[in-house]
């Protein structure tokens, strides 16, 4: 049985550990941050700890056998209910948030493990590892984004009437130009008429020379262009 302060010494370092990956999640306003990934590490290393050294008195008693990884496999299988909360699917916008969280969930689930067993320098290697996936991986995976994925646009587009050569020359400069249209509604008001169109732009099209062919027509009033970048709203 190990002494109460190595016991100490494991328990905290687990919290440490796992309060270090929950302040990236923290700082990054995702849902489980600090707390919830320190408890999940410290609650691991519990968990192996118990494993371990929790059944002693048992061994002495005949045809008794104790199988520490046996609590570890449940706890890799339990964390994955942690995990699926943290996960949502955005059918609007057609993305799934939380996975990155979750997967963050489940490595602090096996820090504790490794913490609760001994394994400091494993533990410690893994941290530093999962840190530099979770901050300096999201720099390079935003900057792969910026220039290989396709951006969305929100066209409002102010006309005194919706007429047929209007709706024609906006669905034509899209296609034309290679950008996929996602949404198009009008909405008519005593001011004239709103159209909103909602479309994919790949990189590298020419989406300043359709702009250029729908303002031109007589009927439009203005064009009002919002932009939101995709790899925004990636899952992490």
């Amino acid at each position: 049985m190990l002494s109460f302060p190595v016991i100490l010494i494991r328990l905290t370092l687990a919290l440490v550990l796992g309060g270090v990956i929950g302040l990236e999640r923290e700082l990054t306003a995702h849902s489980a941050g600090l707390r919830t990934n320190a408890l999940v590490s410290l609650g691991s290393a519990l968990f192996m700890l118990i494993s371990q050294y929790g059944f002693t008195d048992f061994l002495a008693l005949q045809h008794v056998q104790v199988d520490p990884s046996r609590v570890a496999s449940y706890v890799v299988a339990g964390i994955g209910f942690l995990g699926g909360g943290a996960i949502a699917f955005y059918r609007e916008q057609e993305r799934v948030k939380g996975l990155t969280t979750a997967a963050a969930i489940w490595s602090v689930a096996a820090l504790g493990l490794a913490c609760g067993a001994g394994l400091i320098v494993e533990a410690l290697t893994t941290t530093i590892l999962a840190l530099i996936v979770l901050v300096g991986l999201r720099w390079l995976e935003c900057w792969l984004h910026s220039r290989h994925r396709p951006q969305s646009h929100k066209l409002r587009i102010q006309a005194n009437a919706v007429t047929g050569q209007l709706l024609g020359t906006i669905t034509e400069a899209c296609t034309s130009s290679g950008i996929t249209l996602q949404h198009l509604e009008v909405r008519t008001g005593e001011a004239g008429a709103l159209v909103e169109v909602a479309c994919l732009i790949p990189p590298g099209v020419a989406f300043a020379q359709a702009v250029s062919q729908v303002q031109n027509l007589p009927d439009v009033q203005s064009i009002q262009i919002d932009v939101e970048h995709l790899a925004q709203h990636r899952e992490e």
